[in-house]
């Protein structure tokens, strides 16, 4: 099957492995994550449509990294929304980070869908990298079926889901780190 709608949560790799006052809130102290280059072998044209629209989380300071990423993939980038955490401090070296990114790209043939919503979301943040869950009221109705979620944390009606924290309805083969 292929999908006309990818949305991924990559668990991205830092290059620092401890962050944080008490040197336990990193990425990799949570859960496996990936490196970019392993990230790039992932067998995304077996998935996507020849006209696809992909959702791709990124951090700040993973944005390159993830523009690489989409770009490896087959993806043109087109915009982004930007979800603004409510927390306490949030994390990072340069600035406290409380932002995080859904990047846009698009493969093939897409129309623009000029969406009139603003591009910025604000939400409490939950667990750890957890997503909120009004997303889907943002990007669900500008975008086609079928739809996949790669790296899902659960499942969610009207998505095909796949990742190691749920029971996936289709199989992958891919290995992470």
């Amino acid at each position: 099957m292929k999908f006309r709608t990818i949305l991924a949560d990559p668990p991205w790799q830092y290059k620092n492995e401890r962050t944080g006052f008490q040197m336990e809130s990193s990425a990799v102290q949570k859960y496996p994550v990936i490196s970019l280059e392993k990230l790039k072998t992932f067998p995304i044209n077996e998935l996507a449509d020849k006209d696809c629209i992909l959702w791709l989380w990124a951090t700040v300071p993973l944005l390159p990294e993830a523009l690489e990423l989409m770009k490896t993939w087959g993806f043109r980038y087109k915009t982004a929304i930007f979800w603004r955490k409510i927390m306490s401090l949030g994390m990072g070296f340069w600035f406290r980070g409380q932002v995080e990114m859904l990047l846009l790209g698009i493969k093939g043939k897409v129309k623009a869908f000029r969406c009139q919503k603003a591009n910025f979301l604000q939400t409490k943040v939950k667990a750890h990298s957890e997503k909120p869950i009004e997303i889907y009221e943002w990007i669900e109705p500008v975008s086609p079926k079928p739809r996949l979620e790669l790296f899902a944390r659960r499942k969610r009606a009207g998505w095909y889901c796949w990742g190691n924290e749920i029971e996936s309805d289709i199989k992958i083969n891919f290995k992470g780190e």
